[in-house]
């Protein structure tokens, strides 16, 4: 049964209970938790919500290793999303998922994802990331919307002090531990906060979000802080792209890249 939270509630609701789903059929979910007022849908939210129910039709050993996802209408967070997942293959040691989520009929975001069985292989970066200061000498952010986790802020992404772009961030609950679809999704509902890209451009403001790319190097494990780096963007014909590392342990566990929207100042 779908429950009601204010949005002033939501940094106090577990993202384990936010991210929730009811499995209404074969290939068919539906979101529990929504607002009580009518304002926009978190894309990390619906993201992840994606995944989870791609998640649930894979067999248990295989764990995601990516997602591809286009934001197509705004979502309305006081109502609940319907997921339907299709089944494009299942092969030896990989299978790959296509989902839409649905409001009012109409899709408002789609997805593809894979995932695989976990391997073993030779392991090398390219290069490293290397924080300034441990989360505890970090100042707190605030953001709106709140969302359902803690962040410390290294460094920001301009002079309006809007987005971070170099972070430490956790959950505001502790993640099952032997679940790594779960780990996953949380991941994916954290990597569509904050942006590498200024909140102007000249006479342009940042706009929604179009697109998300997310990779999994490893199993997915989000048991500590998470250090996040956003990268240079890219801003041209009225969209803007930017990439990022997520690095748990001193590996980097995930690699994002997203474009967004810019408009006219009004």
């Amino acid at each position: 049964m779908a429950t009601g939270r204010r949005a002033d509630e939501l940094r106090t609701v577990p993202l384990t209970d936010i991210l929730t789903l009811d499995r209404l059929d074969r290939g068919l979910f539906r979101s529990v938790h929504r607002f009580e007022v009518d304002r926009a849908l978190y894309g990390g939210q619906v993201l992840a919500q994606a995944l989870l129910a791609c998640g649930a039709t894979v067999e248990p050993d295989r764990v995601p290793h990516s997602l591809h996802g286009y934001f197509l209408r705004r979502g309305n967070a006081a109502q609940p999303v319907v997921f339907r997942v299709d089944n494009d293959r299942d092969g030896r040691s990989y299978s790959a998922r296509r989902v839409v989520a649905l409001q009012d009929g109409e899709v408002i975001f789609n997805m593809s994802a894979s995932f695989r069985t976990v391997a073993e292989g030779e392991e090398h970066t390219t290069a490293d990331v290397v924080p300034l200061a441990p989360p505890e000498q970090s100042p707190i952010v605030t953001s709106e919307p709140e969302l359902a986790l803690l962040a410390r802020v290294e460094d920001w992404s301009g002079p309006e002090k809007f987005f971070p772009s170099r972070f430490w961030v956790r959950p505001n609950c502790e993640l099952p531990h032997d679940d790594p679809l779960l780990h996953a999704a949380a991941i994916a509902y954290m990597s569509d906060f904050s942006t590498g890209l200024r909140r102007t451009v000249g006479t342009e403001v940042l706009g929604p979000s179009l697109d998300h790319a997310l990779w999994f190097h490893r199993t997915p494990r989000w048991d500590d802080w998470l250090f996040v780096d956003h990268g240079r963007g890219v801003s041209a014909g009225k969209r803007g792209w930017y990439r990022g590392t997520v690095i748990g342990h001193g590996e980097i566990v995930a690699s994002l890249a997203q474009e967004m929207a810019y408009s006219d100042r009004r």
